[in-house]
């Protein structure tokens, strides 16, 4: 079973302390990137259906 930071020495706390800080700073650091890429890309989509396209789509 995993232990929570309250059953560990208090000499390790300030360890996990350091280690938990790096891995959201790291995950929320790629999340952002991920975003501000996705928000700042053209996104060119096509529906797709049996109809006859829309004139002002056609080239």
């Amino acid at each position: 079973m995993q232990k929570s930071p309250q059953d560990l020495p208090q000499s390790d706390r300030p360890v996990v302390r350091k280690w938990r800080l790096a891995v959201v700073s790291f995950y929320g650091s790629l999340l952002v990137v991920m975003l501000m890429l996705a928000l700042t890309s053209s996104h060119d989509v096509q529906i797709a259906g049996t109809s006859e396209p829309l004139p002002s789509l056609k080239k």
